[in-house]
C-alpha cells in the first residue's frame, strides 16, 4: 500500500537492490560516505507493527548492505537508526562511520565527531547525480 504525499512511496525511489519486503536506498546527503536506507516496501509508521516476515527478512539485508559498505569503504563503525522524523514511513538508516577521512570520486569525506556521537542534524552534503551514480556503481560490486 503507498501513501500518495510520502517520499519514500512515490515512484522514482531509485533502489541499489531490492528484496520481498526491504528496498537499499542511498541516502541523498553524503554527510558520511556510503550513508543508505533500507526502507520498507510497503507504507507504514510505526516500526513495532512489522510483520514477523519483514523483520526477518530485514537482518539478512542489513547484513547484505553492512557487507557491500564494508567491501567498498571500509567503515571502522556503523551506527544504525529508525528516525523517521522527515519520512515518517519506516526506513532504518545505515550510517558508517570513520576514524580517518576517505576519498570517493575526488571528495574528502571526513567524520570529525568520530567516535562521539555524529551530529544530527549535522552538515549536509547533497551530491550531484553522477556522484550518486558512481557510488551507487560502487555499491553495486558488492552486492
Amino acid at each position: 500500500m503507498m501513501k500518495i504525499d510520502c517520499s519514500l512511496c512515490r515512484p522514482g525511489l531509485e533502489a541499489l537492490v531490492e528484496s520481498e519486503y526491504w528496498r537499499l536506498v542511498i541516502n541523498r546527503n553524503q554527510n558520511l560516505l556510503g550513508k543508505c536506507m533500507l526502507v520498507l516496501r510497503r507504507h507504514l509508521e510505526i516500526v513495532p507493527d512489522l510483520t514477523v516476515e519483514e523483520w526477518t527478512n530485514l537482518q539478512p539485508e542489513l547484513k547484505r548492505a553492512n557487507a557491500a559498505l564494508t567491501a567498498a569503504f571500509a567503515p571502522d563503525h556503523f551506527n544504525y537508526a529508525f528516525l523517521q522524523n522527515q519520512d515518517r514511513h519506516i526506513h532504518l538508516h545505515l550510517i558508517p562511520r570513520y576514524a580517518e577521512p576517505r576519498i570517493f570520486a575526488g571528495i574528502v569525506f571526513d567524520d570529525p565527531d568520530y567516535p562521539a556521537h555524529y551530529s544530527v542534524p549535522g552538515p549536509t552534503r547533497i551530491l550531484e547525480k553522477a556522484q550518486l551514480d558512481m557510488l551507487a556503481e560502487e555499491l553495486h560490486k558488492y552486492l
